[in-house]
């Protein structure tokens, strides 16, 4: 799965009094309608009682510019510590989210499916900002990596 490249998304949602998220890269589009997502979450990740919760998440693409975050996410800091690198608001529904990543897509919990150590969780796409530069954070072989459009040969 090492040699699997994608790219490089924080999973944030919140109970009525605190924040949650993780770093994920098992996320995938699923169809355009209705616009829709699918994101693979650790059964034993603190983010799924809230998101059960709350069903409301957001999909923040990150940044070459920001590997940091995602190792924050990923371990290197718990509970609401992850939330103190990056500039960090709430939408109209009380998700949050990251200013100036690559883009944020905004879901509602529609259905989840466990199959073994993982829910994979269906969101349907609300609301989408984005981000003018495009320059994707993507994780492969065990490090962070970036994109670079091919020269044409034909």
């Amino acid at each position: 799965m090492r040699r699997l490249a994608a790219a490089v998304s924080v999973i944030t949602c919140a109970d009525e009094q605190q924040w949650f998220g993780l770093t994920a890269t098992a996320v995938t589009s699923l169809c355009v309608e209705p616009a829709s997502i699918i994101v693979c979450i650790n059964i034993a990740s603190s983010v799924l009682p809230a998101l059960n919760g709350s069903r409301r998440f957001c999909v923040n693409l990150l940044t070459t510019e920001q590997h940091s975050i995602s190792s924050n996410f990923g371990g290197r800091l718990k509970g609401a510590e992850r939330f103190s690198e990056g500039h960090w608001e709430l939408d109209k529904g009380g998700v949050p989210y990251l200013v100036g990543a690559q883009a944020n897509l905004f879901c509602e919990l529609d259905n989840s499916i466990a199959y073994g150590t993982h829910l994979i969780v269906i969101g349907l796409v609300t609301q989408v900002h984005c981000a003018e530069a495009v320059a994707p954070l993507i994780y492969q072989n065990g490090s962070y990596a970036g994109t670079a459009p091919l020269a044409a040969s034909f």
